[in-house]
């Protein structure tokens, strides 16, 4: 484990073991409140001082709750697909591996197309075979008697 990996890791653990401080020093506090004797001189300011508190109390630990489940996605995140590169890290790579998925999925395109071209021409007559006529480009061919398809490629 490198001394950056190490940091994180530390960090990581620091940051669970406050998120859960909080969660029990509310979870504390709400209970004190809760469980807060009344006599019979209590004022009705008391007893709204009192719920004041106990939302409070309620609202920080359903926030601190909500950062612990925060910090377990993190963890998954991480877990799952690994830490973030720095820039330009791993980039090389990524070129090359898209190059060689672009040039499959192109393939695989030009092959459709090559078997749409045949079919379009077997269903006008069958008599032909599709080539790319002079100026147009591969995308834009014409089909074309076979005869003349080939004595337009031995030219």
């Amino acid at each position: 484990m490198d001394r950056d990996q190490g940091a994180a890791t530390t960090n990581l653990l620091d940051r669970e073991n406050r998120i859960i401080a909080d969660v029990l020093s509310h979870f504390r506090d709400l209970v004190v409140l809760a469980t807060e004797p009344i006599d019979n001189t209590a004022s009705a300011g008391q007893a709204a001082y009192s719920s004041m508190a106990m939302e409070i109390e309620t609202k920080g630990l359903i926030r601190s709750t909500e950062d612990l489940l925060q910090l377990t996605r993190l963890l998954r995140e991480l877990w799952i697909i690994g830490p973030l590169r720095k820039p330009g890290e791993g980039e090389q790579e990524a070129e090359a591996r898209i190059d060689v998925e672009v040039g499959e999925v192109v393939g695989l395109l030009n092959r459709l197309r090559e078997q749409s071209r045949q079919r379009l021409v077997s269903e006008g007559g069958g008599h032909g075979k599709y080539v790319a006529a002079a100026g147009e480009s591969k995308n834009q061919g014409a089909a074309v008697p076979r005869e003349q398809g080939l004595s337009q490629t031995q030219q």
